[in-house]
């Protein structure tokens, strides 16, 4: 009788029925639920763009905000239950809900049309990256507040649990439009290509870490009966690349954890062998017969590459903070392909797929490409990590500079700094430098993007200031202006402009530029807060006008010119300061600041009973907001409401204590009632 391993896979080119081959009708119906989850993506989306607050992000990697913030969103809720059928059934979800898996099937799809089989990679140690990034991004977290900050002394206050499971920003936590088609094609195509189906749930994926290891305790596998004859078919449609056959006949059922349920193999079967079933959970196994697997690598390259995987990984995510799913795709198809070319380079014969990379020991073009293609990889990876090496030192000079804002602007007389904050002000300036690109004089192959520039120049101008240079600071955040475009970061350094000019050229300056840039909201804000401060609340007023006169939808000139009306002294102003934050609240009506000012304008006009109605709105969009609760609480016991204002007060109380306690203010209390008559 043959052993597993000397069965002959069957090459499965055609259909014979609807539920053989390929194209069984399994494969259908999963292609047609991802289809359908994909759809209700979209109107998701749809519906948020629609109605501006929506139920937050169904997405795993929603649950850092859990570990790091307390926030218990439906990303983390999604994330347990999902964890948790997977400890019960398996991993149903990778296999029917996930839509990196649609993508990597359907690209899988396209490359069969054109007669490419990508075969799958094995490796012994890049299986394990899902696993370590799962750890950084939900583990660390806890370890590092718990275990690592006590020792530093740096132990960040832990806020408290809160429940948020809807949002006005769905998309804050998610990467732009612009990382869609590098993701597409890396995440996709890429690692399908050079990995072998599922590739990125292999060996990037960091939720496959933790659906790996739960599975293996779910009773619910993938069994085998008498009825099978070790035919391969079911081997040969798995796209989980699961060598199925060998595992039903050595356990009886599928332990290997990366099998997704997707149900070819039963679907397949011509005997009706397989099928789903309650038993023994793959943990349990015996490994003492389990067949022997055969790895790509040996333990040698295995280190190796692992070694310069981490490396590449570390490169990616670095300073320029490229998102972690799309780096650790691109890290393990860079590793594949360093392997390749040492393979090349060290065998008479390679190839990929049909491209012959070397025949006897002759060089091919496919062979120079791949080559060459690996030497970019190196040295790509080499220098983006001397940057983040760079972007490193310039933040711990930075961490240095302990001296506060009110101290380096606004003294009239420049204090020289202690000669080490000096000393760290100096080097943090010329690191920083070093972060631009190569073509600004600083050391990155690339240019850094708006959010890493903006960074860059903010950080230069602040230790630029506590060095009292603030005329080069005051270039420096000019010309990032000019270069990039208005930035909110950029705009907070308004004490660079008030060391360097008067205040009459300084609101020259703010004219000058707006004459140029109409469009630039938030620098126009900044000069409305200027003139606030530097000359007068009827200037003030009177740029905020100018600002809602030329972008009469947006909502920051609005609310800024609402909130500057409402400061005055006089109920004209009062009324149309009510009439903006109206409008406001018709353009964003899930805004719990917004209902806030209306309910203090309401007040001022003394509509009493329409500023209880707002702030109760403001507290119903915000329960977890303690000041809000405190104020509201305070507006009840003002209208002689003692017993609401004491609930309401408990609970701005409670949500004091989850945001932090003492460490973010005083307690909020209510004021102690005022002595009644005296008792007969």
């Amino acid at each position: 009788m043959a052993t597993p391993g000397d069965v002959s896979l069957p090459v499965l080119t055609s259909t014979p029925s609807d539920r053989t081959g390929p194209g069984s009708r399994m494969e259908r119906r999963r292609f047609a639920v991802l289809i359908v989850i994909q759809i209700l993506m979209i109107v998701h989306i749809v519906q948020w763009l629609l109605m501006g607050r929506t139920i937050a992000p169904i997405e795993p990697s929603e649950s850092i905000q859990t570990v790091e913030r307390g926030v218990v969103n439906i990303g983390f809720i999604f994330f347990v239950l999902a964890i948790g059928s997977t400890m019960l059934f398996g991993r149903f979800f990778c296999g029917w809900g996930c839509h990196v898996i649609l993508l990597q099937d359907w690209c899988g799809k396209l490359l069969g049309r054109v007669g490419i089989r990508p075969r799958p990679f094995r490796s012994r140690l890049l299986v394990w990256l899902p696993l370590g990034l799962a750890t950084y991004m939900f583990v660390w977290p806890v370890a590092h507040r718990y275990l690592v900050a006590p020792w530093f002394g740096d132990v960040p206050a832990w806020p408290g649990w809160t429940v948020e499971v809807t949002t006005t920003d769905f998309w804050a936590t998610f990467p732009g439009v612009l990382m869609a088609i590098p993701f597409l094609l890396v995440c996709g195509f890429l690692t399908v290509y050079l990995l072998g189906m599922k590739g990125y749930c292999t060996y990037a994926c960091p939720y496959g870490g933790v659906f790996a290891p739960a599975e293996q305790v779910a009773p619910f596998r993938i069994r085998v009966n008498d009825d099978c004859e070790h035919c391969g078919h079911c081997t040969a449609v798995c796209t989980s690349n699961v060598r199925v056959h060998e595992e039903v006949a050595a356990h009886g059922m599928v332990v290997d954890p990366g099998c997704m349920k997707c149900m070819d193999c039963v679907a397949t079967c011509p005997n009706d062998a397989l099928s789903l079933g309650f038993g023994r959970p793959a943990s349990a196994r015996n490994d003492d017969v389990a067949p022997k697997k055969t790895h790509d690598l040996r333990w040698t390259e295995e280190i190796v590459f692992a070694v310069l995987a981490l490396g590449i990984l570390l490169s990616l995510r670095g300073f320029y903070g490229l998102p972690l799913l799309f780096a650790s795709g691109a890290t393990v198809c860079a590793a594949w392909i360093l392997w390749k070319a040492y393979r090349t380079i060290r065998d008479a014969n390679a190839s990929l797929h049909r491209i012959p990379l070397k025949r006897s020991g002759r060089w091919r073009i496919g062979g120079v490409t791949i080559v060459g293609l690996s030497g970019v990889i190196i040295v790509a990876s080499a220098w983006l990590g001397v940057v983040n090496v760079a972007g490193q030192i310039a933040a711990i000079r930075n961490d240095r500079i302990t001296v506060p804002d009110d101290v380096v602007y606004g003294q009239g007389t420049f204090i020289t700094p202690d000669p080490d904050v000096r000393r760290a002000a100096e080097s943090a300036v010329v690191w920083y430098g070093r972060l631009n690109f190569v073509g600004d004089g600083g050391w990155s192959p690339i240019p850094p993007n708006r959010g890493r520039y903006d960074l860059i120049a903010v950080r230069q101008a602040w230790c630029l200031s506590v060095l009292g240079r603030f005329e080069e600071a005051f270039e420096l955040l000019g010309t990032a202006i000019e270069r990039r475009g208005e930035s909110e970061n950029l705009l907070l350094w308004q004490g660079v402009i008030g060391e360097v000019l008067r205040p009459q050229e300084a609101d020259d300056w703010y004219g000058e530029v707006l004459e140029r840039h109409p469009e630039w909201m938030q620098l126009r804000d900044s000069r409305v807060l200027w003139r606030s401060n530097e000359v007068s609340a009827a200037a003030a007023i009177a740029e905020a006008r100018v600002g809602v006169e030329k972008m009469p939808d947006e909502l920051l000139p609005l609310r800024r010119l609402a909130v500057l009306l409402a400061e005055e002294d006089d109920p004209l102003s009062w009324e149309e300061s009510l009439a903006l934050t109206e409008r406001t609240l018709e353009i964003d009506p899930h805004n719990s600041g917004a209902w806030r000012a209306l309910s203090m304008v309401q007040r001022k006009l003394g509509r009493l009973d329409d500023a209880e109605i707002s702030m109760k709105r403001g507290v119903e969009l915000d329960a977890n907001n303690w000041r809000l609760l405190a104020e509201y609480a305070l507006l009840l016991d003002g209208r002689g409401r003692r017993a609401d204002a004491e609930a309401a007060m408990d609970e701005a109380t409670r949500a004091w204590t989850r945001a932090g306690g003492d460490g973010i203010g005083p307690r909020p209390r209510l004021p102690e009632p005022l002595p009644g008559p005296a008792s007969p």
